[in-house]
């Protein structure tokens, strides 16, 4: 498989302190890594170098073999804290629509192309009918639904997304793990969580980072892993333990 990402021995300092040190990571086409980590151990931070919002201390990086300058077209994003004001009078239309700036558009004017590529994307995520609602309406599910939405609107060949299950409920979060699960025939995906209740039907890889990155295959992962990483003990739970049918007594 082609390599999508590449961090060739990276370094990276913030203000003089150490954020990471020496990171080697491949992450291949097609693929579903997931980036777990404590918080401040720089798991955002990665994201951030593979866009090219920030460049490495020392290393070199590369997203589909170019700069990731040159490479973020091809990136659809969603980042953990959505810039939005919940009192500014937006739709949901108006907020996928946001995913299209920069893609070829005059200013002030969306182009048809661009209504129509997010009448799709709201039909595939299921959210056409509620293009017209306010985005401050819907619910939590729903909500991060439209940022993957707007994430997905250039029709990107990779997707970044931080915290994607950040405060909601384990339902949706099920449901949100099941359409990455389907995105995931079409493009490669890199999700970082602080969830460690990994979906290994779903996710292949895990990149644990604490300043250095250690990747493994899902299946490969053991609490004697994590708890390297995160320096004490945590509770790992496996969802691919548990058959579909089996019932657990409560």
């Amino acid at each position: 498989m082609k390599a999508v990402i590449e961090l060739e021995k990276v370094w990276f300092s913030y203000n003089g302190a150490s954020v990471l040190e020496d990171v080697d990571l491949v992450v291949s086409e097609r693929d579903f890594l997931t980036i777990v980590g404590p918080n401040a151990g720089g798991k955002t931070t990665i994201l951030k170098l593979i866009l090219g919002l920030v460049r490495p201390t020392r290393g070199e990086v590369r997203v589909f073999g170019s700069s990731p300058e040159k490479a973020r077209p091809r990136i659809g994003y969603m980042p953990q804290h959505a810039s939005l004001d919940s009192q500014f009078p937006v739709s949901v239309m108006d907020v996928v629509l946001m995913g299209r700036l920069g893609a070829g558009m005059r200013l002030g004017f969306y182009r048809k192309a661009d209504r129509e590529a997010a009448e799709q994307v709201l039909k595939r995520l299921e959210l056409h009918d509620v293009r017209h609602r306010p985005f401050s309406d819907l619910s939590g599910g729903q909500s991060q639904r439209v940022l993957i939405a707007r994430a997905l609107v250039s029709n990107p060949e990779l997707l970044l997304l931080d915290e994607p299950t950040a405060n909601v409920d384990i339902a949706v979060e099920t449901q949100l793990y099941d359409l990455l699960d389907q995105l995931n025939q079409t493009m490669t995906i890199v999700l970082v969580t602080h969830d460690l209740g990994f979906v290994s039907s779903s996710v292949k890889n895990v990149a644990c980072v604490n300043r250095r990155v250690v990747s493994h295959p899902t299946c490969d992962i053991s609490g004697e892993m994590i708890n390297e990483i995160y320096g004490h003990d945590v509770h790992l739970v496996r969802h691919d333990t548990i058959k579909p049918k089996e019932k657990v007594d409560d």
